[in-house]
């Protein structure tokens, strides 16, 4: 056999490796998080962002990427992005959280599988792509899911929406800076110690919680925990199809969706059926729609 087509295949095999193991720890977190519930929403925050970035500073040395951190730092028109995107990443964490110690993991998975759909929307609006009659059918019954939960149910699904539209904001910023991973994510868990830190200090544990006790430790480890599929789903992105990578990504929210049924019986009615079949049904002619283009 050809040593290139065994590279490939190898470069093939450990992708697919690091992008499965990336969706597991993502379809873990609600698992994960609903374990620090003990010590409040405001101190898991806290943590979270506070020791985001001392591992990411141990990632960058390791990577030896301070000409890449340098780089940035003394040029405004790649520093003011990273800040912004910073601050959604601070955004999306806190509504994370406290979606997952209020019940709403359902939800949350939802609005994971309506990225497509604001993806189409943004692309189109602010970056003039064009939509195929079988995107604008995705789009459609998105929508439609969304619809009949705040008809029938009456609910007002915010948290999930809100989810959804951040992360393809997030990616269109990112798409624009062209900063290694690495470097990028460093910089933006920056202002994240500085909001941390002032979480930590404005709402300490309580006297009979710490950091050196087996639950404590979760706390610090989070950000580890949250930052490490991340890394791990670029590597993957560099050894293997984006398509496939991305069908996978889709595996992590139906993990946290099954979580919020099957563990923590969260109400799912014969109307969520209906709304999440409408859902999933515009994401699979989104992926289908994305092969066909290949």
């Amino acid at each position: 056999m050809d040593t290139k087509v065994l590279e490939q295949s190898s470069r093939d095999g450990s992708g697919l490796v690091y992008g499965i193991t990336a969706i597991v720890i993502w379809g873990s977190f609600p698992l994960y998080f609903k374990q620090t519930e003990l010590f409040g929403f405001a101190s898991v925050f806290g943590h979270r962002a506070f020791w985001a970035m001392p591992f990411m500073l141990l990632i960058v040395l390791l990577m030896r990427s301070w000409r890449g951190v340098a780089l940035v730092l003394r040029n405004r028109r790649l520093l003011l992005p990273i800040i912004t995107t910073s601050l959604i990443i601070a955004f999306q964490q806190a509504l994370y959280i406290w979606g997952i110690f209020s019940g709403r993991i359902v939800e949350i998975s939802m609005g994971f599988y309506l990225v497509p759909t604001f993806s189409i929307l943004l692309g189109c609006l602010f970056f003039h792509e064009r939509i195929s009659k079988a995107q604008w059918a995705a789009v459609g019954l998105s929508v439609g899911g969304v619809a009949v939960l705040i008809i029938f149910l009456g609910e007002n699904p915010w948290l999930g929406i809100t989810l959804g539209f951040t992360f393809p904001v997030y990616s269109a910023i990112r798409k624009r800076v062209q900063v290694e991973p690495a470097v990028g994510l460093f910089l933006e868990t920056v202002p994240l110690f500085l909001i941390g830190l002032w979480f930590i200090i404005q709402f300490p544990l309580p006297n009979d919680q710490s950091l050196f006790s087996l639950s404590g430790l979760l706390l610090p480890f989070s950000a580890v925990v949250t930052i490490l599929p991340i890394l791990l789903y670029v590597m993957a992105s560099r050894r293997m199809p984006l398509s496939l990578l991305g069908t996978l990504f889709y595996l992590a929210p139906t993990g946290s969706f099954l979580t919020g049924v099957a563990v923590y019986n969260e109400a799912f009615s014969l109307i969520h059926v209906i709304a999440f079949l409408l859902i999933w049904s515009g994401l699979g002619i989104y992926l289908w729609a994305g092969r066909a283009k290949q």
